[in-house]
């Protein structure tokens, strides 16, 4: 008789590869709502690490202020996967951010 090892080997270290190459996080919505000398600006993002979620937050902004300029406000939503989102569950974490 003959008893063959379960095959999810290969398949776990293809998932392992591909987790190790995805980006720390991805914006993948943007709104930013303006009135007079106020920008407000909400941002939602998947976060694929989530060893050092503040390290992140700080990335996600530093980045955004370069690209679009410093908002009156800055909203950061984290979620787990773009379906989460979709799906309508709330973010693992908010933060707001006042440049006032």
């Amino acid at each position: 008789m003959i008893i063959y090892e379960a095959l999810p080997q290969p398949l776990t270290l293809t998932g392992i590869l591909y987790y190790i190459s995805l980006p720390d996080y991805l914006v993948f919505n943007s709104m930013s709502f303006s009135n007079g000398a106020n920008r407000d600006t909400e941002l939602q993002v998947i976060v694929y690490q989530y060893w050092n979620t503040d390290e992140v937050v700080a990335e996600i902004e530093a980045e955004h202020n370069q690209i679009n300029g410093t908002p009156t406000t800055l909203t950061i939503n984290l979620y787990h996967s773009k379906w989460s989102f979709h799906n309508g569950y709330e973010p693992f974490y908010t933060t707001t951010i006042n440049y006032d």
